[in-house]
């Protein structure tokens, strides 16, 4: 009981966010229930007016408020305040970002990674449950095993996680964990070319050099060993994933239709998407649209002037959270958003661990973002928040010291 007493606010907060980080990959309430919990937490913290100094100091918090800002500000020039508010609300969950970057200690910065790398691993274990059908998951089926998440999400949280193993796998250097660091990558990657999601995949193919460059000094032998390893892993995939090989014969199939002009294909629906939304960004190109949830501009457009694309007019979004962000808030909102990501990157880290998985995780990210709204959807926005604090907070670490 006298240690419990003892313990302070920012440690109790730093014990949350461990939990925080494990829960980010398996429960939408547990996301929901910490973002909050800790954010009221922090703002009884002794020393809050030095932490809002800190704010105040680093660029990649202060971009995240100047984009959440402008989206607010857009409100004004939107056709729809009302829709326009309930795409902003999800951005509430970048209010850990503030906790995490000010607060976590140094000893809880990879308490906070292992127990994310942990709540995921509960996740695949239900997966391959689900895949070989050893167990029904609610509506799941064996075909796109993602038991908590949509699979273009899963498929980036994987991407990500497989990465960060292969990253530690080069740092270590006792071979026991060399060995399990670089089993788990295979158990994770396998997971990701079972399941559907080709934004994870794609995200992987591109970031896993990233990785090589990094971590090997002579760049032609890392961008022969990367190569090698990418073309030797989508090659067994294919023969050994029935996932994998149709998703793999249908965007070979895609393409060959959107060059006969075809849109109504999942890629073939994307590109629509963002031809349009580029039509429409270069009418409003300065401060976009306003922020809206429906996708009325698109539907008009399309009934106007793309009669071909008529199949893609009932999409929620343009799936592509850069034109998504050109569209709503031109260029302005666009500068913002890139700005949030160029400044992370060009946090000092001193740990050349920290450093590469920030880079890695950037990677990833944006690869990722070109086909998906990752910025808007509860568990990948926990994502980021999670990863820019963490950074953040190494930064900050470092710095004291």
């Amino acid at each position: 009981m006298n240690k419990l007493k003892n313990i302070t606010l920012n440690e109790y907060i730093n014990y949350l966010f461990v939990l925080y980080a494990f829960l980010l990959p398996i429960s939408r309430a547990g996301i929901s229930i910490l973002t909050i919990s800790l954010f009221i937490l922090w703002l009884f913290t002794k020393d809050f007016k030095s932490k809002i100094e800190f704010i105040k100091s680093n660029k990649v918090i202060l971009y995240f408020l100047a984009f959440i800002g402008f989206s607010l500000l857009s409100l004004f020039w939107s056709n729809d305040v009302i829709s326009g508010l309930e795409y902003v609300r999800k951005y509430w969950y970048f209010l850990v970002i503030l906790v995490i970057a000010t607060t976590i200690q140094k000893r809880f910065v990879e308490y906070g990674i292992s127990a994310f790398l942990t709540g995921l691993f509960i996740s695949e274990i239900l997966s391959y449950s689900i895949f070989f059908e050893l167990i029904q998951w609610k509506n799941v089926s064996p075909n796109d095993p993602t038991p908590f998440m949509n699979h273009l999400q899963y498929s980036m949280f994987l991407a990500f996680a497989s990465l960060l193993l292969l990253n530690r796998f080069f740092y270590e250097n006792k071979m026991k964990w060399k060995v399990i660091y670089f089993l788990y990558f295979l158990i994770i990657t396998s997971n990701l070319f079972l399941n559907g999601g080709r934004t994870g995949q794609a995200a992987f193919a591109v970031s896993i050099f990233v990785v090589g460059f990094l971590n090997v000094k002579n760049k032609i032998i890392a961008l022969l060993s990367m190569f090698a390893l990418v073309l030797s892993i989508f090659y067994t995939a294919y023969h050994v994933s029935p996932v994998f090989k149709t998703k793999f014969d249908t965007s070979i199939n895609e393409i060959h239709k959107i060059s006969q002009g075809s849109f109504c294909t999942s890629f073939g629906a994307r590109l629509g998407l963002w031809i349009i939304g580029g039509e429409i960004f270069l009418q409003n190109p300065i401060i976009g649209t306003g922020v809206v949830k429906d996708m009325n501009d698109f539907v008009k457009i399309v009934e106007e002037s793309y009669p071909n694309k008529d199949c893609i007019k009932h999409l929620p979004s343009y799936h592509n959270f850069y034109v998504q962000t050109a569209v709503h808030l031109g260029i302005i909102g666009l500068f913002l958003y890139l700005m949030i990501f160029y400044n992370l990157l060009k946090l000092k880290i001193q740990d050349r661990y920290y450093f590469t998985l920030m880079v890695i995780f950037v990677s990833v990210y944006s690869v990722s973002s070109l086909v998906e709204n990752m910025f808007h959807e509860q568990f990948s926005a926990a994502l980021l928040a999670l990863f820019s604090g963490i950074f953040i907070a190494q930064n900050r670490i470092e710095n004291e010291v």
